[in-house]
């Protein structure tokens, strides 16, 4: 193949590389801003809330003479345009899941950028004049890069998981209460179940990108 073909090939490989970067960013930023504002204006209240009211209740000590009122308030989400047909304990129990699914879906397309910057390695290898990689391809976690970025682009990545870890803790420190408010029963195991499953996806997703973004080929 001679070099203009290369460039040709090479240019149509890039083309496809800033088209999928720029999905990835776009669904890195979604997944980081969602996790981050359900997470401090939805999920943690909630959970505040609660525990307190379970607390007085369990200390058989004066509850706030709204307490009634705050319950209902938290039991139900509502918006503008009327009440979301699912209680605010359905939408924090599977909060976890949902964060799963979500870092699943980023770190698949981060898997499909690490396999094209594969290919374009390759190719910038056979040029006359090679070109540094990480200008033309960058990486969240590139491993050309210093350890600092590299750093950075890992708690970057990692942080889905650390709220993750944070929100199942306390879920299942409160599963009772809870699971009284839910709109059906299901044992303690089965959420048991859900979370260790969720993890075990966390911590698969996070070991395949690792092992696939420090291979020889993208260095």
């Amino acid at each position: 193949m001679n070099d203009t073909a290369k460039n040709a090939y090479l240019d149509r490989i890039l083309k496809v590389y800033e088209d999928k970067y720029k999905k990835f960013r776009l669904s890195l930023t979604l997944l980081l801003i969602g996790t981050t504002v359900f997470f401090f204006l939805i999920f943690y209240p909630y959970m505040t809330i609660i525990g307190n009211l379970q607390d007085c209740e369990l200390n058989q000590s004066q509850c706030p003479t709204d307490s009634k009122i705050i319950k209902e308030r938290i039991e139900e989400l509502t918006t503008n345009w009327g009440k979301i047909p699912v209680s605010t304990a359905e939408v924090v129990i599977f909060f976890p899941v949902a964060t799963t699914g979500g870092f699943a879906a980023v770190t698949s397309q981060l898997q499909e950028l690490v396999r094209l910057r594969q290919a374009l390695a390759r190719e910038v290898k056979t040029l006359a004049n090679p070109i540094d990689i990480t200008l033309i391809a960058p990486l969240l976690i590139d491993p050309k890069r210093n350890r600092l970025d590299q750093i950075a682009g890992v708690m970057t990545l990692c942080f889905p998981f650390f709220i993750f870890l944070y929100s199942v803790r306390l879920i299942l420190f409160r599963i009772e209460i809870i699971r009284s408010e839910l709109p059906y029963r299901q044992s303690e195991e089965f959420y048991f179940l859900i979370y260790f499953v969720s993890a075990f996806l966390f911590i698969y997703s996070l070991v395949k990108t690792g092992s696939n973004t420090f291979r020889k080929e993208l260095e």
